[in-house]
């Protein structure tokens, strides 16, 4: 089967990763370079286009349990900060990347852009770590904020925001918090750019490669429970999807849109023109990028409202 081309690349966006090209601030492609030159050439990207950081009314770190002992984690709090829920940060970056301080523009924009609390998760990495790590260091890290709110200043609701593996990662801990009885603190999700689909053979390089750290031995014949797609939807709250349609992996965002519709479950499917995978840091630049983020804060609003009424 031929592979469809993608649309036009935002000019603004191009520009951008071009200038990030020339400065040797590209994003790494892992399958070409060794893993520590790979993760120190994303760094170099991440410290780029966190350059220029939002003003915020605090950050804080903070010692959370994971699921393997303590985790590190950052609490952004804006200047005017609701109390009725709550955010979780679940970066993405392939499972092997980035940190707390590879999303720090992105969460301070979550923060401002929502008026609430955002907490910054910073999980295990794959392949030192492979599934479920990941997944359970969220569900605990989640877990322990919820029992410790009260002692941080944080309402009893917390939603669920990640983008590519960590929207995945948001899909997975959100059904073990739900069948653990957590449901109702819960309201909804918000998935930037899933990685949603898993492994198959019409992914690019890249994401093959991805899912296989990720996935270690399991590569073959990944458990269901390590795909988003794969599991459960029941009693799934309300949940937001936001994608590029120049991102290879539009069709994960559609697909799980479509499981959704087929339970009933309530969701809205955002897809930007000319935006491309990983946008949300390119906020301060393109407009589309900005005004997902505007979407996803007038979602939360919405929901959040309705459950706390």
């Amino acid at each position: 089967m031929t592979a469809v081309p993608l649309p036009p690349l935002d000019p603004l966006i191009a520009a951008e990763l071009a200038r990030l090209k020339a400065a040797g601030c590209a994003q790494a492609d892992p399958t070409v370079l060794p893993l520590a030159e790979a993760r120190a050439q994303q760094d170099r990207y991440f410290a780029a286009i966190n350059a220029r950081l939002p003003p915020i009314a605090s950050t804080r770190d903070l010692t959370v349990a994971g699921a393997q002992g303590d985790m590190r984690a950052r609490l952004y709090r804006p200047s005017t900060c609701r109390d009725d829920a709550f955010v979780v940060f679940v970066r993405g970056a392939g499972w092997w990347a980035g940190g707390l301080d590879s999303h720090e523009a992105v969460c301070r924009g979550i923060a401002n852009a929502t008026s609430r609390s955002v907490v910054a998760l910073d999980y295990r990495r794959s392949p030192e770590h492979v599934f479920p790590a990941q997944r359970d260091d969220v569900v605990a890290g989640v877990g322990w904020l919820l029992e410790h709110a009260a002692g941080l200043g944080l309402p009893a609701r917390v939603v669920l925001w990640g983008e590519s593996a960590g929207a995945s990662l948001c899909v997975l801990a959100w059904r073990r918090l739900a069948d653990a009885g957590r449901s109702a603190a819960l309201p909804c999700l918000v998935l930037f750019y899933g990685n949603l689909g898993g492994p198959r053979e019409s992914l690019r390089p890249q994401s093959k490669w991805v899912w296989e750290q990720y996935l270690g031995a399991a590569w073959a014949d990944p458990p269901a429970e390590a795909i988003p797609l794969k599991i459960a939807m029941r009693d799934c709250p309300p949940v937001w999807l936001g994608v590029g349609d120049v991102d290879p992996l539009v069709e994960d965002s559609r697909l799980f849109a479509e499981r959704l519709a087929s339970v009933g479950q309530p969701h809205k499917l955002a897809i930007y023109p000319g935006i491309p995978h990983g946008f949300s840091g390119y906020a301060e630049i393109a407009v589309g990028a900005t005004l997902a983020t505007q979407d996803a804060a007038m979602f939360l609003e919405r929901i959040v409202a309705s459950v706390a009424a």
